[in-house]
């Protein structure tokens, strides 16, 4: 099988470009930290087998942002939004005051982050995800 570096760009471009959409900013690397941030805290949360489900149905290279840092845990043990939005700002590398400066934001960009991943993963998959948080956690049906 061939590498084809020039396709594995342009659909992660795609991608962010799509999230860009879904968060209303034009700032690409401000969506790409938030984006990585909401989905470092999900892969967190959930089950490592479903981590692994959720990364193959994204582009290569959002894989590989998905898996950095990862390591072998227990599941964050979340019950409450509040918890959950401040674990979300804690995933945003040194940035979290410009990208949520409050839990408001936050909630708002996991909310569209995860508009974004119902659309664009399997419907099976974005349910595994929304079922695999806390049921204090909203999330999008």
């Amino acid at each position: 099988m061939a590498m084809n570096f020039e396709n594995y760009l342009k659909d992660s471009k795609t991608w962010l470009h799509k999230v860009c959409t879904y968060l209303g900013i034009e700032d690409e690397q401000k969506a790409a930290r938030i984006f990585r941030a909401v989905l470092h805290a999900i892969r967190d949360r959930i089950q490592h087998a479903e981590a692994i489900h959720l990364a193959a149905q994204m582009p290569i290279i959002w894989k590989g942002i998905y898996f950095d840092g990862f390591t072998m845990h227990e599941p964050v043990r979340i019950r409450h939004e509040d918890e959950w939005l401040e674990y979300i700002r804690s995933k945003d590398s040194g940035a979290e005051e410009a990208d949520f400066p409050t839990l408001d934001h936050a909630f708002y960009a996991f909310q569209d982050v995860m508009s974004f991943l119902r659309d664009h993963l399997s419907e099976g998959q974005y349910q595994q995800v929304a079922q695999a948080l806390h049921s204090d956690i909203t999330v999008p049906a």
